[in-house]
Order: C-alpha cells, then sequence, then structure tokens
C-alpha cells in the first residue's frame, strides 16, 4: 500500500497528489492518504466518483481525515 501524507496542504494539492500516486500503483491496489484541508472528504468522494476508483474508507477525527481508495481503473 502507498501512503500520502498530504498534511498543511491545500486543495486541489491532496487530490492532485492521490490521482499521481493512483496512476503509479496496479489495479486492486490501496492508496492511502493523510489530509487535514476541510474540503478533502467531499473532494476525494467526488474524486472517485469521476475517475471509477473506490473509496474503501474515510476516516476523521481531530481535524484530520485519513482515506483509502483502491484503484479499479
Amino acid at each position: 500500500m502507498t501512503t500520502i501524507d498530504a498534511r498543511g496542504k491545500s486543495c486541489p494539492m491532496p487530490i492532485v497528489l492521490l490521482a499521481k500516486a493512483v496512476r503509479t500503483v496496479e489495479l486492486g491496489t490501496l492508496v492511502k492518504i493523510q489530509a487535514d484541508d476541510r474540503a478533502f472528504p467531499e473532494d476525494v468522494e467526488a474524486w472517485c466518483a469521476k475517475t471509477g476508483n473506490q473509496l474503501v474508507a474515510l476516516r476523521k477525527g481531530d481535524g484530520q481525515f485519513e482515506a483509502e481508495v483502491r484503484r479499479d481503473r
């Protein structure tokens, strides 16, 4: 699993970093991303819906978010 630390980066950088990472892994692989941008939960849900990749998990806590995305396309 690839892990991205996008904490401290504002929109659109967490999604840009996620998109780059997803392109580098094989189908079925999980990419975990950590972010603290308030827009991140909505952004990652929209990005997954638009690209056809699956949002496996989205955890929220203490002003931070962690998402696991599986590359399906």
